[in-house]
């Protein structure tokens, strides 16, 4: 792996543990979906895969409403208490944190002022900016930090968040929120894994040393372990 010059971070799931009450209404309300999923990251994910054909013909009314939902579910928001420790440390290896999700605007920009985490990230991205949800507020967000896509690591916790990633040619790594899940993820090969935010700079500094040591010896970078929830 080359040596991680941005991190990407998806509040939900990522940087807070969210609900799923909002996300399913809104698959209910405006796709007519079942409410199936029972965490915060799985409603919300199946949620923009509904929205993603329909993100350029969704009536006003009806974004007005996911919007509403959307800041709700930021007020019942948790942020992990290992947050602001984590861009801290990031800060100061040189490391670029980009907030890149596919909520509105309003959604993440309360996200970020709810926490006082504006100061702490080098720019943000939403489905406004993007024109879209899932992988293109990623590749809005690596135009936006101008790096080659190996040099960008971005946090995922769903099978979902982990294909759109590596789709996109970005590091995949996992935060391993349940165990179980985790397991299974791993197995879909990950560039990694942490089960706290308190891990991340010590896996970049990993990433770093792994990549001079292949350097000075040409021989192929190999991907950091995948750290053992257990």
């Amino acid at each position: 792996m080359e040596v991680i010059k941005a991190v990407l971070f998806e509040p939900v799931g990522c940087l807070a543990e969210f609900r799923a009450e909002e996300f399913n209404a809104a698959a209910g309300e405006l796709f007519a979906a079942e409410a199936a999923a029972s965490s915060g990251s799985q409603a919300y994910w199946r949620l923009m895969g509904l929205l993603a054909p329909r993100h350029d013909t969704l009536s006003k009314a009806d974004s007005a409403r996911l919007e509403q939902l959307e800041l709700q579910a930021v007020e019942h928001a948790d942020l992990y208490p290992d947050v602001r420790a984590c861009l801290d440390e990031l800060s100061q290896l040189g490391v670029a944190a980009f907030l890149v999700s596919s909520l509105s605007r309003p959604a993440v920009d309360r996200f970020a002022a709810r926490f006082s985490l504006s100061e702490a990230f080098a720019g943000s991205v939403t489905r406004e900016e993007a024109g879209g949800v899932l992988g293109r507020p990623l590749r809005h967000a690596v135009d936006l930090a101008r790096l080659d896509p190996t040099r960008i690591m971005t946090l995922v916790d769903t099978a979902e968040a982990l294909d759109v990633t590596k789709s996109l040619g970005l590091n995949a790594v996992l935060m391993i929120n349940d165990y179980d899940e985790g397991r299974a993820l791993a197995e879909r090969s990950p560039a990694g894994g942490i089960v706290s935010l308190a891990e991340l700079a010590d896996a970049l500094r990993l990433i770093e040393q792994r990549s001079g040591l292949s350097a000075q010896s040409r021989l192929p970078r190999q991907p950091f372990e995948l750290f053992d929830p257990a």
